[in-house]
């Protein structure tokens, strides 16, 4: 369901006659759904689905839904990553703007211009992970133990770093040079995925 459903939505979104794209709210439903809702919700409830529901009782607790509205950790999980999914998507969208008018597509960054949202999704990244990092920070003094305490610590420390790094590499960007905000762009899919891989340390 995760797969077809990001698979689906992922299409409505660039091809023709869909296009989603060239409607911020639109896109921005897509953006979340898929990145927040449909990844993160759906193979987290699969994973405790093939885990713990041996019987129908504990299947019932382990359903998309169920697992969203009360399951903190897929929550902040799912929020997390839509809302970068919303800078990624977004930023996509800075190096194609030029692209874009010419095949009269309306998106964000056609209509808000390109160094607007350039800046506007750094700084909504870079505040993404000093939140994030200050969170992990205030979890590690309420963990059980020195090692998981520990964990909690570096994913904070990692964040910030994350969201340093967000912010250096952007100095030298001019957000109308497509080369330059392509190579940040492909820097932000980065962080991204070793955000994937800090999550088994946040527990």
């Amino acid at each position: 369901v995760a797969l077809w459903g990001s698979f689906i939505l992922g299409t409505l979104y660039s091809l023709p006659p869909f296009r989603m794209k060239r409607h911020p709210l639109l896109a921005a439903f897509c953006i979340v759904a898929v990145r927040g809702t449909i990844i993160n919700a759906g193979f987290y409830s699969h994973a405790l689905s093939a885990a713990f529901s041996a019987t129908k009782e504990a299947a019932a607790n382990v359903g998309v839904m169920h697992c969203l509205l009360n399951d903190w950790k897929c929550s902040l999980s799912s929020l997390f990553f839509g809302v970068f999914g919303i800078v990624i998507a977004l930023m996509k969208d800075v190096p194609d703007a030029r692209g874009d008018r010419i095949f009269n597509i309306k998106s964000f960054t056609v209509r808000v211009g390109q160094k607007r949202v350039f800046h506007a999704m750094k700084n909504l990244l870079t505040v993404l992970f000093g939140v994030v990092g200050g969170g992990m920070m205030k979890y590690a003094t309420m963990a059980p133990t020195r090692g998981a305490s520990l964990r909690r610590g570096l994913v904070g420390l990692g964040c910030w770093i994350a969201g340093w790094s967000t912010n250096q590499e952007a100095r030298e960007v001019n957000a109308e040079d497509s080369g330059k905000v392509y190579n940040y762009y492909m820097h932000l899919w980065k962080l991204f995925y070793l955000s994937y891989l800090a999550l088994p340390f946040v527990k």
